[in-house]
């Protein structure tokens, strides 16, 4: 299992490149705002990595552990299984931007709901991941998650990160080290966060409920 490190530090590592190359796609106050947030935005990927490779691990070697993961994560999915599809992309989406708002704005407190946020979901990915594989194989498994999380997945991300960023400058503020105005840094993440994380994260629960359901049910 100590081998499985490498391919994830390595998506890691291409989805951080990537939302720096979506830079193009964006206005240069956007631009400017992921600029500031690369460092953070690192140490974000890093801590998703760490958790989805405890994730995996706690499947692999605790099979009770990894199963009541599971399990709960399944019974939670079950309750959203036969709604209409335009309810269920509406419910993913207000599920998923919601927790991502709260981890923007409780973020302020020393960064600590970010971190916890990005590796309890990493862990739960990793879970996913390792327990899909086992029961449906690799390619059906890639089918449930990469569609829709090639936009949910940046736009939690950089949600965490923006947390992270505005954690990190109000300890630093703390200690007098730097200014913090908070209304100000506050208005700029909510700015960024309803022009370019809603817009993913939009995209990523329609594509969940339409795409990835078909895939899935096929």
């Amino acid at each position: 299992m100590a081998g499985m490190i490498d391919p994830v530090c390595y998506h890691s590592r291409s989805l951080a490149i990537g939302l720096f190359n979506t830079e193009t796609l964006l206005s240069q106050r956007q631009r400017e705002y992921i600029r500031e947030l690369r460092p953070n935005l690192i140490a974000a990927t890093l801590l998703l990595a760490l958790g989805v490779f405890a994730g995996i691990l706690l499947a692999g070697h605790s099979t009770f552990a990894g199963v009541k993961v599971g399990e709960s994560m399944g019974g939670f999915a079950q309750l959203f299984v036969n709604l209409p599809k335009p309810l269920l992309a509406a419910v993913i989406f207000a599920n998923n931007a919601l927790k991502t708002l709260l981890v923007i704005v409780l973020g302020i407190v020393f960064g600590i709901v970010p971190i916890a946020f990005l590796l309890v979901n990493g862990l739960a990915i990793g879970v996913v991941i390792h327990l899909s594989t086992q029961t449906r194989g690799l390619l059906n498994s890639l089918l449930a998650i990469v569609p829709h999380g090639v936009f949910e997945l940046p736009g939690v991300l950089l949600g965490a990160t923006i947390g992270l960023m505005l954690g990190i400058k109000a300890t630093k503020r703390l200690f007098g080290k730097a200014e913090f105005k908070v209304g100000y840094e506050l208005g700029r993440a909510l700015r960024f966060f309803l022009t370019a994380i809603v817009p993913l994260l939009l995209i990523g629960a329609v594509t969940e409920a339409y795409l990835t359901a078909a895939l899935v049910g096929r």
